[in-house]
């Protein structure tokens, strides 16, 4: 896997938050470059936490934005019930996952499947549909989009009724503190008699229960209570969390694990003690015990760097900080801010800069920028300076549906528009969206799907429009749209976000058809609770209720 600057937003993070010695230093505050670390460092990490803002911004001036923390998830939170007889006893890890848009597309696509050993998954996330091909069991992601708000527990080694009843303390927990509501997806046990005897099946546990459930609330609200989960003090004071909520591609999301120890000792019984993952992380995790957790927000905005931009101010442009608000790391622990621009960017200045006392590196070869915020209080912001130019005009391309919602057999018109935002035109304009063609070509799509332009000057729109009609009903995925374009003397290429449509069952003309069938009356209602049962359980994991336009 070749890497680029893109990688950056996802390794770093994962480095820091997952393998925190190889990248700060704990002696003195400085921010270095530090492998040969005491292995007391780790502890010491996640006794007193640590917490990161990771920012990288594209050639076109669109950012990516990630903050989180390690270690310090709110005393609220209650990992530390995890003894005999407690709701967190026999639990190896839960998982809570609000998300929505292409933010979980775009992160598996920078890690890369071979970061996370997903060999023969697709390159992208697919829809299934009726009658669209076969399932694939590695692509589980493509039965539930990217667009949904999931909590996940694991049990092991404990009797069904332990595990039920302590799951549901987990969930009124939840509930009464962070205000998560819940609805059942999936409740699983798994032990050597769940499989045909003629496997001869050995596992290295006895049982296992795993729960999902929908989580109910809004996705602004879920994201919300995952904040919620957090140490509240740091780079949170700071912070409106609601630029984790308004981007179309966005997320947040909580891994815990309330003993690591009982971990370790059951990821050495599936691999083996001398395997090399299990070595690996002995080696990075030497006799850890007791909970952890990690938690992150993060998003995937619009445009904000063009023509016209020569600094950018890290919390308030990206983290919606108030001009007037200082900024502090966390009071105990780590905080680090990091920024990556462009390879072709040049920095002429940062600020604060203290490289002569260790506490900022910059690395002009790449474009990253580290501070080591632990070492600054009462901080106006995290400043870059840069030349005039480097960017191009500002570019907006959108996508819309008329109508918003669909019953199987309609029809909806798409209209995709590129707008100059910017104080120049742009040339040699083509506009693309022919992905939804390409990925369902057995659905009749009518109209223009792609145009081109001499120029778009400034104001101006360019618009393809063209209609889909839909047979069978189900969730259908718009790929981005692309357009490419010439200013100066760099062709550029911009892509809309990731769209979902979704079509609901024409109940009445299925009735009717029926009936004209022939069918008799107690196998067509058997017949429609049961088409009903399968459509809603398909919206349910896709976060939504009934149908309408939505982002997967």
């Amino acid at each position: 896997m070749k890497i680029n600057y893109k990688h950056a937003f996802v390794i770093i993070a994962i480095a820091f938050l997952l393998a925190a010695p190889a990248v700060v230093a704990a002696n003195a505050g400085g921010a270095v470059v530090a492998q040969d670390i005491g292995e007391d460092f780790i502890f010491d990490l996640i006794d007193n936490g640590a917490e990161i803002v990771f920012a990288s911004i594209d050639p076109q001036g669109v950012p990516s934005v990630i903050y989180g923390q390690i270690g310090i998830p709110s005393d609220e939170l209650g990992l530390n019930q995890s003894g005999p007889g407690e709701m967190y006893d026999g639990c190896m890890v839960t998982a809570i996952l609000a998300t929505q848009g292409e933010l979980l597309d775009y992160i598996m696509d920078l890690i890369g499947e071979e970061f996370i050993g997903m060999e023969g998954a697709s390159e992208d996330f697919v829809a299934a549909q009726f009658d669209e091909g076969e399932f694939d069991i590695d692509s589980i992601l493509e039965m539930i989009g990217t667009d949904f708000s999931l909590l996940i527990n694991v049990f092991v080694d404990v009797t069904d009724a332990e595990a039920h009843a302590r799951m549901g303390a987990i969930r009124s927990h939840l509930n009464l503190q962070f205000g998560f509501a819940f609805a059942d997806l999936l409740d699983l046990r798994i032990d050597e008699d769940f499989f045909p005897p003629e496997m001869n099946v050995t596992l290295p546990f006895d049982t296992i229960n795993l729960f999902i459930y929908q989580i109910t609330n809004p996705f602004d609200e879920a994201v919300e209570s995952v904040l919620g989960l957090m140490d509240q003090s740091g780079f949170l004071n700071s912070i409106d969390t609601s630029v984790f909520t308004d981007a179309r591609a966005s997320g947040a999301g909580l891994l815990a694990v309330p003993d690591m120890g009982d971990l370790m000792d059951l990821i050495g019984g599936f691999m083996g003690d001398n395997s090399i993952a299990t070595s690996f992380l002995t080696a990075q995790l030497p006799a850890l015990d007791g909970p952890l957790a990690i938690a992150a927000a993060g998003y995937i905005g619009d445009q904000v760097l063009s023509t016209v931009s020569d600094e950018i101010k890290i919390f308030e442009k990206l983290l919606g900080k108030d001009s007037i608000d200082n900024i502090n790391g966390l009071t105990n622990g780590q905080s680090l801010v990091a920024l990556q621009l462009p390879q072709d960017v040049n920095i002429t200045s940062y600020s604060p800069e203290d490289e002569a006392l260790n506490r900022t590196f910059y690395d002009s070869e790449s474009g990253l920028i580290f501070w080591n915020a632990t070492a600054y209080s009462n901080q106006p912001d995290y400043t870059v300076n840069f030349e005039q130019g480097l960017f191009p005009p500002k570019i907006e391309i959108a996508r819309t549906f008329s109508p918003a919602t669909m019953t199987a057999g309609g029809s909806v018109d798409v209209n995709v528009g590129v707008y100059n935002d910017g104080i120049d035109p742009i040339y040699n304009i083509t506009l693309v969206d022919t992905l939804f063609s390409d990925t369902y070509p057995n659905i009749t799509v009518t109209g223009v799907q792609s145009t081109t332009s001499s120029v778009l000057d400034v104001g101006d729109w360019l618009n393809i429009s063209y209609t889909v009609t839909f047979v069978n009903e189900g969730g259908y995925i718009f790929y981005p749209a692309t357009v490419t374009y010439d200013y100066g003397n760099t062709t550029y290429s911009k892509s809309s976000h990731i769209d979902g449509y979704s079509v609901s069952p024409d109940m009445v003309g299925l009735l009717s058809q029926m009936i004209a069938d022939g069918m008799p009356y107690t196998a067509l209602a058997i017949g429609v609770v049961g088409l009903g049962g399968i459509i809603n359980i398909g919206l349910i994991a896709r976060g939504r209720g009934s149908g309408g336009s939505y982002q997967v």
